[in-house]
């Protein structure tokens, strides 16, 4: 058993080691995808995105899976937010502890378009006819306790991608360690996410017949072929300690540093304090590494113009300011219930409002 277990710690170091500089290299990644990257739960939000060493309850197996092998009873979690341009992100994460050191896990995150009315150069006002765009990921997660110290946890998910008549889907895998050192409560995590092949969108939007010409007696059936786009692949590190060690009061601070294919690297820090584990105030703010506009950098041109703004708004689309967050938690019965909201500024787009709903059975 016990080689059993190192053989394991070891196969995810060196994922971690192998993995990580190839991401480097990855390129860009499919915007339709770019959703796989804005995580789930208000708590996580409202720290700056600082999670993957902190990960617990139902919300980890959206940030690290590792996270859930410390469960000691079923939990679940529904989360909804409103973004932009009248877009949902809806969230659903349950957790099932299969004994004392094994857990699975159960998710699925939803970015809804709703109704989007089609409008054409004739008719700018609308046509009367709609389509969505929708995607989806569905995922199961496993994690066990290797030690009382070292977790682990890998998630395979199936993501689909709709936009009105053309659609694609692929399968994808994240996997993730927590190390808890025992000093202050400190704990080191790590995650490797959305690692999976290509995908590539297909259907009746791409399907046209070729003119007839001279040399045809008809039109010929043809389609359009889509260029494949990989997968937002990330990997993130961070840390998480205990400033102060309840009861009945507990102040946590977390810090996480992650590396998106398709972006410059971030940072963030968050904070979590907690009265007698019942109400809970959390800060977080994230750290862009990217150069500022107008600087003089082999990427960006001195002279600030609309082209520039643009690329800098699509190359960094996921930068996210400052988050703020309050919780709940209060017991019904056997039952455990807890209501958790952030606020999140962005600097390109309107704040985003995300409220949990978390159950203890």
């Amino acid at each position: 058993m016990k080689t059993t277990k190192r053989l394991l710690i070891l196969s995810i170091l060196a994922l971690a080691v192998i993995v990580t500089p190839a991401s480097a290299r990855l390129g860009g990644s499919g915007a339709s995808a770019s959703f796989l990257t804005m995580g789930g739960g208000a708590r996580p939000i409202s720290m700056g995105c600082a999670y993957t060493a902190l990960a617990d309850g139902p919300d980890a197996l959206f940030w690290n899976p590792a996270g859930i092998a410390n469960m000691d009873r079923i939990s679940g979690t529904f989360g909804q937010a409103i973004l932009f341009a009248g877009m949902l992100e809806e969230n659903l994460a349950l957790g099932v502890p299969l004994s004392e050191f094994e857990t699975i896990g159960f998710q699925i995150l939803a970015h809804l378009s709703g109704p989007i009315e089609v409008t054409t150069y004739e008719d700018q006002h609308g046509t009367g006819n709609y389509y969505s765009a929708n995607n989806y990921a569905v995922g199961i997660s496993y994690a066990r306790k290797m030690t009382e110290k070292f977790s682990a946890g890998v998630t395979a998910k199936v993501i689909d991608l709709t936009l009105h008549t053309v659609a694609a889907w692929g399968l994808a895998v994240d996997v993730g360690a927590v190390y808890n050192v025992g000093i202050r409560n400190l704990r080191l995590g790590f995650v490797l996410q959305n690692f999976g092949p290509d995908m590539v969108y297909k259907g009746e939007a791409l399907w046209f017949n070729a003119n007839i010409d001279t040399l045809q007696s008809e039109d010929i059936p043809s389609t359009y072929q889509s260029e494949p786009f990989r997968l937002p692949f990330t990997f993130a590190g961070g840390i998480a300690m205990d400033l102060i060690e309840g009861p009945p009061s507990r102040l946590t601070m977390t810090v996480d540093f992650a590396h998106l294919s398709d972006q410059p690297a971030k940072g963030a820090v968050g904070l979590e304090y907690g009265l007698n584990e019942t109400l809970f105030l959390r800060l977080g703010l994230g750290i862009n590494t990217a150069p500022e506009l107008g600087t003089d950098d082999d990427d960006t041109e001195a002279t600030v113009d609309g082209a520039t703004i643009i690329r800098e708004v699509l190359s960094n689309r996921n930068d996210r300011g400052p988050a703020a967050g309050l919780g709940v938690k209060i017991p019904v019965g056997s039952y455990e219930v807890g209501l958790d909201y952030s606020f999140e500024w962005h600097w390109y787009l309107a704040p985003v409002h995300r409220a949990s709903l978390v159950m203890e059975f």
